[in-house]
């Protein structure tokens, strides 16, 4: 197979929720994830993930390993229904992300579709696909970078609630110094 085709991801459309951009504090919109063909998601099918609130847990996957356990863990693609950030509903993405050496070995595919995991998840059994770590890296940086760019051309945020503004900011400071800390190099390269 196609090394560029064996992990596909992008965002395919991103907006703000509410009319009033400076009062969302996530970024909304359909993702493209298939993994050695098989599409898990894509646009067109009635799927709105949270975009900024994924790119975080994602950038966080780029030195890490994640262990896939959605009855635990929120998700690598979030569904961003929650009010405060990295905190909604169960309706996510998850993949274990297992580093080795210079590879990241993606498995345990497992969509959570419903507000109920025990009957609205979609499993992937064998579904799985070996990356080179900077092949990896690259998309999530690039979705990442993405985020920020729609973000830094937004209205300010106003936030009137002190707890909200501060776990805006904790959001923002963990995301820029991920985002620093695996940044592209003059030539584009990681």
């Amino acid at each position: 197979m196609d090394p560029s085709k064996k992990f596909v991801f992008n965002i395919e459309n991103q907006e703000w929720l509410y009319e009033k951009e400076e009062e969302d504090l996530c970024s909304h919109g359909e993702i493209h994830l298939s993994v050695n063909g098989t599409i898990i998601t894509q646009s067109g099918i009635e799927e709105e993930w949270g975009i900024s609130e994924s790119a975080l847990a994602l950038l966080r996957t780029i030195d890490n390993d994640y262990v896939c356990h959605p009855a635990d863990e929120e998700g690598l693609i979030l569904h961003g229904c929650g009010a405060i950030l990295m905190m909604g509903c169960p309706i996510s993405i998850h993949w274990t992300v297992k580093h080795t050496g210079d590879q990241v070995l993606l498995s345990d595919f497992v969509k959570v579709a419903t507000s109920n995991p025990e009957t609205g998840s979609v499993y992937y059994p064998g579904l799985h696909a070996a990356l080179g770590k900077n092949e990896y890296k690259k998309q999530i940086v690039q979705f990442a970078l993405q985020v920020k760019k729609f973000f830094d051309a937004s209205k300010d945020k106003r936030i009137t609630d002190d707890y909200d503004r501060e776990t805006y900011q904790e959001f923002w400071d963990e995301y820029n110094r991920l985002l620093e800390n695996n940044w592209l190099d003059p030539n584009g390269d990681l």
